[in-house]
């Protein structure tokens, strides 16, 4: 008896000692970390607020999000969410002014500390949305959590706002001891698409994510957005009138419908474009009834093959190719009786340019542009690219006078940024001035 006793001993001791060794492995791979410990109470006290408003919550950060595909299967013994950068970010919908009221009462219930930054001072009033509506919440109990608010767009997209477009940010931020430049989001208005999500749990928390990780964080990269100048727009109207004739509304809902076209054919391959030149919206927020096509631009790096084939599927017709893809290329497409043209762009030093080309001659032109970089915009509605540089951009194409209107151009010569660039030669026609009934 007394050895069967020594021997359950044994076995409890080996027991309790193997336990001890798991349990100094664990802390050795995972150890505690009292920072890791309340920020996720933290997230979790919000994740239940929100839970109990019926609000969608998405984790955003980038860091989390990449650990999370690095370490799917892995979940379990890995805090993902504490991978987080400072302070931690997520996003929400706006969904209306009472339910942030009532959010921010539950959050205080919970003794946080809620700020919420408001769209009080935009560089542009957005169209669609009011002005002082919240755009995002800074929180703090123990750690900082930033929540961007996501608003629906006419264009049926996400739009976020700028910090900065509230003028207490920097104080308010700086009281987090934070600043503009430690947060992910929100250091410029931004555009998304709307993305599907799956709900995954993270530490026992369940937060909605994007279904396309690597594409959210694309998309993420390149959300910069900004608002087309209706006080500008307003400013033109007001000095040169509407054209309200039967045949420029006409055409303008007509060219509406063509970029629309566009738009979707080009984003089904993937191919990013801007508007560009005549139908840049610079000064009106429209279409220019007197321009009579639709002019989109494209970085030649992103040229396709599929481009023609696409186009010619959904009904567009061929009219001119003129140059080669690494020289001068420009199409011209036709649907009915409107021109569309893509221009294709290309790097020489401190600028981009697009090549034009007389077919009666063989004259090519180039059109010179300082470098510029690409921005969302709400165009009538269809969220569309734009240069950043906006303003840089028309001035190089129109001129210091861009704001008056011209209805008499033409292309070889009003341009200011046009350099002549030589000729095609003679035996090279038939391939690069391909011109079509």
């Amino acid at each position: 008896m007394k050895k069967k006793s020594a021997v359950h001993l044994s076995l409890v001791g080996g027991l309790v000692l193997l336990v001890a060794q798991l349990s100094l492995f664990g802390l050795l791979l995972y150890p505690y970390n009292p920072h890791h410990h309340t920020f996720l109470k933290d997230v979790e006290a919000v994740a239940n607020i929100t839970s109990k408003l019926h609000m969608s919550v998405f984790a955003v950060d980038s860091q989390v999000l990449q650990h999370f595909t690095n370490h799917e299967n892995d979940l379990r013994s890995r805090c993902v969410l504490c991978e987080a950068k400072y302070p931690a970010t997520f996003v929400t919908l706006f969904t209306g002014l009472k339910q942030s009221e009532e959010f921010v009462f539950l959050l205080q219930q919970a003794r946080f500390h809620v700020v919420t930054l408001q769209n009080t001072n935009p560089p542009e009033v957005p169209s669609g949305i009011s002005i002082n509506i919240p755009i995002c919440y800074l929180l703090k109990r123990n750690t900082v959590i930033h929540l961007v608010l996501f608003h629906e767009r006419d264009g049926n997209y996400w739009w976020h706002g700028n910090l900065l477009s509230d003028p207490r940010a920097i104080s308010e931020l700086s009281a987090f001891g934070l600043s503009v430049h430690s947060v992910q989001m929100m250091k410029t208005e931004g555009a998304f698409d709307k993305f599907e999500t799956e709900v995954v749990s993270m530490s026992g928390i369940p937060f909605l994510i994007p279904k396309d990780i690597p594409r959210f964080l694309h998309d993420a990269s390149s959300s910069r957005f900004i608002e087309c100048s209706h006080t500008l727009a307003d400013s033109f109207h007001r000095s040169h009138g509407r054209d309200t004739t039967h045949e420029a509304l006409r055409f303008v809902h007509r060219a509406w419908k063509l970029l629309s076209k566009t738009k979707t054919l080009l984003d089904k391959l993937g191919i990013r474009f801007w508007i560009s030149s005549g139908t840049c919206y610079f000064h009106q927020c429209d279409i220019i009834p007197y321009s009579k096509d639709v002019d989109v631009g494209i970085f030649i790096t992103d040229y396709s093959e599929k481009i023609l084939r696409e186009f010619l599927a959904h009904g567009f017709t061929l009219k001119h190719w003129f140059g080669r893809v690494n020289d001068s290329l420009e199409l011209s497409f036709s649907s009915g009786d409107l021109k569309l043209d893509i221009f294709f762009f290309y790097e020489d030093g401190p600028y981009l340019w697009n090549g034009g080309t007389q077919a009666k001659s063989g004259k090519k032109f180039k059109y010179l542009f300082p470098r510029f970089t690409l921005c969302w915009t709400e165009f009538l509605e269809l969220k569309v690219r734009v240069p950043c540089e906006t303003q840089a951009y028309i001035e190089a194409n129109y001129g210091s006078d861009w704001f008056t209107p011209v209805t008499h151009w033409d292309w070889k010569s009003s341009p200011p940024n046009v350099r002549e660039n030589g000729e095609w030669p003679a035996e090279e026609w038939a391939e690069v001035m391909r011109v079509y009934s």
